[in-house]
């Protein structure tokens, strides 16, 4: 049986692919940074098509919910109950995402196994219960790492000359482009540069999702969520 192409996905599933380990397909998930990074891809995407509108680290507009799917249209909908005299941070949006429980990370692994792209068994440890996801394609982080790296060597954000001031290269025009940098910046955020662009070949991409997930206000959110669960927790 062939397995199901794995295509361009939506953000937060092209980061869980990411943790796919290439051998075997077990996804490694860093459970506490990944859950933030995930919220913060679902509303990358928002801010791509245009539903929200973003300045700094506040969501100064939105559109109605639409045919978002359930999870986008939570997030729209709390939006909407926040009235337009108090903008919501991202912050704000990135904390509603992650709980319970990691709830868009699940959502998005759940959807992934009804399609056929990973496939999940339960164990036990101790006695507590635990899911096992492994992606059906082993490759499929590998080339989702690999198309990311082209895209910035292609706008000048990695490469011989690297990045040329605090926003790298001329914007692109392309929204696939702008999905890669997105991307970059939330693998930069979540701290996965270094197993995903190894050694001497790999300085120059970890580079540059660094500095994106500097320069961009939804990774730039994540990074401080992230920074801030870690001090709440002690680790």
């Amino acid at each position: 049986m062939n397995s199901p192409d794995t295509g361009t996905r939506p953000l937060a599933e092209e980061l869980l692919l990411l943790c796919a380990d290439p051998a075997d397909g077990r996804l490694r998930i860093p459970a506490l940074t990944l859950s933030t990074a995930v919220a913060g891809a679902v509303l990358a995407e928002l801010q791509l098509a245009g539903t929200i509108t973003v300045d700094g680290r506040r969501i100064t507009g939105h559109r109605p919910p639409g045919d978002q799917d359930e999870l986008a249209a939570a997030v729209l909908a709390d939006l909407g109950q926040a009235g337009e005299g108090r903008p919501r941070t991202l912050e704000h949006a990135l904390r509603a995402l992650t709980h319970p429980h990691g709830r868009a990370t699940h959502h998005h692994l759940d959807r992934m196994v009804g399609q056929g792209v990973l496939t999940v068994r339960s164990h036990r440890f101790l006695g507590l219960p635990y899911r096992r996801w492994t992606a059906v394609r082993p490759d499929a982080g590998a080339l989702i790492a690999a198309r990311t790296a082209a895209t910035l060597a292609r706008a000048g954000l990695s490469g011989p000359t690297g990045l040329s001031g605090p926003t790298g290269a001329a914007d692109p025009t392309d929204p696939a482009d702008e999905r890669d940098r997105q991307l970059a910046g939330l693998i930069g955020a979540a701290g996965l540069e270094r197993r995903l662009y190894r050694g001497p070949d790999g300085a120059e991409t970890r580079h540059a999702v660094r500095q994106l997930a500097r320069d961009l206000p939804v990774p730039r959110a994540v990074k401080r969520e992230i920074t801030r669960r870690r001090s709440q927790s002690g680790g």
